[in-house]
């Protein structure tokens, strides 16, 4: 057998950010599974470049809190966190600058001489082949591939950041995307939306949609209530994701008030407050705040229908992962028209609405048919859905990019 693939790995949520919130994004979901795949054989994960006002305010440490520091070069630090998967850390003493860029800073550092410089001595002390291939999760980061010019390129966008509210207006962002037109050999999207607007350029850019990991979503295991539910009646409506402008609040607001006794929870990250406040404003509302992702198990477990409720005008081309989560764990499922969700609209524990009535209406069914003891069939998640069908799916069409000679 030859030599596995070498892989240099630049998530969205860097494995720092990933150790004080879990592994719960489609970046993370994917950069544990490619790091421990089989035909893989080292993997250098890039964390975001962190500058000292970043350290300052956020109180964040500058490099990984577990693993093995290897080597030190100036503000780099290479650390070993698996058996065979490694980060990088950099700090940058940059005070200033940052906080006036704020989210254009990360396309700006991404360019600059000395992190690509910091990348090549961390893969020359890890001794990454020459024939490795390099993951970008977003386009923030291109300016590092346009520096290394890597052998095979993997470009996978998890969501359209030109339709999205936080990053739309950075500059340089549509450049960015040129680019992977032009060079990515391998193109994803996660949902049909993004994938048809790359295939407008690229034919040959696949729509690889996000997944679940059926160990932890299992829900044969017992889970106790978690103790901040534990004066909430049911039926229980969940949502848990992140609160922000995709967030349909007409059409929660709406059910919440057709469904007076009916008692709504929220966990998550609050991007915008502000856009929530109608929701919470609602007596049967509840936010709980944001969880540890080791614990969004026992949450799920707890609800009895489970939400999508995004607009579909506003969303930014995204294929939810609760989507997967909620069905793992044999949830009730109510969406709206985004991503994937038209592909399970036929699943009996599944509605998917066209609009904030078809929404409310068919939050209405489920807890009708709930509150009359109804026994409704819940379809099992296709084991194409599983991170790790994902995962073999990307190196199987990566291993094929390398020169004749070095197969796997």
């Amino acid at each position: 057998m030859s030599t596995p693939l070498d892989l240099l790995f630049v998530p969205f949520h860097d494995w720092r950010k990933c150790e004080r919130e879990g592994f719960r994004t489609r970046d993370a979901h994917l950069m544990q599974q490619i790091g421990r795949h089989p035909n893989v054989g080292r993997m250098l994960v890039v964390n975001r470049p962190i500058s000292l006002s970043e350290i300052a305010i956020y109180r964040h440490g500058w490099r990984v809190r577990r693993g093995r520091l290897l080597r030190r070069r100036g503000g780099a630090y290479l650390s070993q966190v698996g058996p065979k998967t490694y980060t990088l850390d950099i700090v940058v003493p940059e005070v200033l600058r940052p906080l006036a860029m704020r989210r254009a800073w990360t396309r700006y550092i991404f360019a600059r001489p000395h992190v690509a410089a910091a990348v090549r001595a961390a893969m020359r002390d890890m001794g990454l082949s020459d024939d490795y291939a390099m993951f970008l999760s977003a386009p923030l980061f291109t300016p590092l591939a346009r520096a290394l010019r890597p052998p095979i390129l993997i470009a996978d966008a998890q969501d359209n950041l030109l339709k999205h509210a936080l990053y739309r207006d950075v500059p340089g962002l549509a450049e960015e995307y040129d680019y992977w037109m032009q060079h990515a050999d391998l193109l994803y999207a996660n949902s049909p939306e993004t994938a048809g607007w790359f295939a407008e350029r690229r034919p040959d850019a696949l729509c690889i949609p996000n997944g679940v990991d059926l160990e932890v979503f299992d829900p044969t295991i017992p889970r106790p209530r978690p103790a901040d539910m534990a004066g909430i009646p049911g039926p229980i409506i969940g949502y848990a994701g992140k609160m922000q402008e995709m967030i349909d609040v007409e059409a929660l607001v709406a059910t919440l008030r057709a469904l007076p006794d009916v008692h709504m929870v929220f966990i998550g990250q609050q991007l915008n407050p502000a856009w929530m406040a109608r929701v919470w404003s609602e007596p049967n509302a509840h936010y709980l705040g944001d969880k540890p992702y080791d614990q969004l198990p026992g949450y799920l477990s707890a609800f009895d229908i489970c939400l999508i409720p995004y607009h579909t005008a506003r969303q930014h081309g995204v294929d939810p992962i609760k989507l997967y989560e909620y069905l793992a764990m044999g949830k009730l499922v109510v969406s709206t028209q985004i991503g994937k969700a038209q592909d399970f609209a036929a699943y009996p524990q599944v509605r998917v609405a066209k609009n904030p009535a078809e929404f409310t209406a068919a939050v209405g069914e489920f807890v009708s048919r709930l509150r009359a003891g109804e026994q409704i069939v819940r379809w099992p998640v296709p084991e194409q859905s599983t991170w790790a069908y994902k995962a073999d799916t990307i190196m199987a069409a990566a291993i094929r990019q390398l020169p004749q000679g070095r197969a796997i």
